[in-house]
């Protein structure tokens, strides 16, 4: 989101036109999921993807013509080839409805929806993005299979926040775009009042990775995170190691561990990471990460240093209910030795919790 969010307001600030590829829904085995996005430039360069191959190279074909003809379409694409050797066809089995959407020169509108995305974004609140297909673009997410948008007619966008503020292009009242957003499950299609077609895409506030210490496992580990899409917050007690310049991207506190989580805040969708420097800081993150409704709790420990800390955390009155919250060993089990790779470790998992996959 945030690659083409940039991009996308980078291009509109310049005046160009380009075209923006969604993919729309998703029925079977395909590359991406609903939502995947491709920004394509008259010179066919990209930003984003919607999942390599020959599905991308062949919406990159169809968005140079949708900037020829200046007209958004709606295209679907199926992925059911048998032969393994064939080089003109994919073979993951599922099919893609993909929206073509023709972007002219400085669209005012869409700067304004941008805008207002990063500052939803940023702010850590709520949103829904609405794209709206114009009328006779087929039904997104339904089988309107190599549709083509009306001419003359154009895609339209809003955003509705937490507060039913509505920035954008105004299909109708709040309320009733509320309840669009109670039909989809997380990306997904549905019908405005006037039969529109209008596509859904919730923006949740990013999860934040708390990382408990600043030493070379929680350096190793921050890139990661953000790159993952986590905002990332390091606290150290150690002036020279809680550094900004060693933690580019994140936000770094120097100050004492004890009551740390209390001051940086944690909440349900916070990942609680304890990497620090000694099994004294490791359980007094540990308890108190266990105060709080974190969604993810990792603590990097051999098996005898937990045990120690175990047994004192049970004397301080947690429960085996409380412990068993608890990540440790933290990380997938990938043979993982360096802090390069405790933290592809670390994060894999942290992307599997957020994902909702993990055992």
């Amino acid at each position: 989101m945030k690659e083409i969010l940039d991009e996308t307001l980078h291009v509109l600030e310049r005046g160009e036109d380009f075209a923006l590829v969604k993919l729309a829904a998703d029925r079977g085995s395909t590359p991406r999921a609903a939502g995947a996005e491709m920004l394509v430039r008259r010179d066919g360069s990209i930003s984003g993807t919607i999942g390599g191959g020959l599905l991308e190279l062949s919406m990159m074909k169809a968005a140079g013509e949708v900037l020829e003809e200046r007209r958004s379409r709606v295209t679907d694409m199926g992925l059911t080839g048998t032969d393994v050797e064939s080089e003109d066809k994919m073979i993951c089995g599922g099919s893609a409805e993909i929206l073509i959407t023709y972007v002219p020169p400085g669209d005012a509108a869409l700067l304004a929806v941008c805008r207002a995305v990063r500052a939803a974004l940023g702010a850590q609140r709520r949103a829904w993005l609405f794209t709206i297909l114009p009328a006779g673009a087929g039904d997104a997410g339904g089988g309107g299979a190599n549709a083509t948008a009306a001419e003359g007619t154009a895609v339209e966008y809003c955003l509705l926040g937490d507060d039913d503020s509505v920035v954008g292009a105004q299909p109708c009242e709040p309320r009733v775009l509320r309840a669009a957003v109670g039909k989809i499950a997380v990306h997904g299609a549905t019908q405005l009042p006037d039969g529109r077609s209008v596509l859904v895409e919730p923006l949740e506030p990013a999860a934040t990775v708390v990382i408990c210490g600043a030493g070379h496992v929680g350096q190793a580990l921050a890139p990661v995170a953000l790159n993952a899409g986590f905002r990332v917050v390091v606290i150290d007690d150690r002036e020279e190691f809680a550094n900004p310049q060693r933690f580019p991207g994140a936000t770094v506190v120097l100050a004492p561990f004890d009551g740390a989580l209390a001051r940086v805040g944690v909440a349900e969708q916070s990942y609680v990471v304890i990497v620090t420097r000694g099994h004294v800081h490791d359980m007094d993150m540990l308890g108190q990460a266990l105060r709080t409704p974190a969604r993810y709790v990792g603590l990097m420990a051999s098996r005898g240093k937990r045990a120690r800390i175990w047994s004192a955390l049970k004397e301080d009155g947690f429960g085996e209910d409380d412990l068993a919250r608890v990540h440790s060993p933290i990380g997938l089990d990938i043979g993982a030795e360096t802090p390069a790779e405790l933290a592809v470790s670390i994060v894999a998992e942290l992307i599997q919790v957020r994902a909702g996959t993990a055992a």
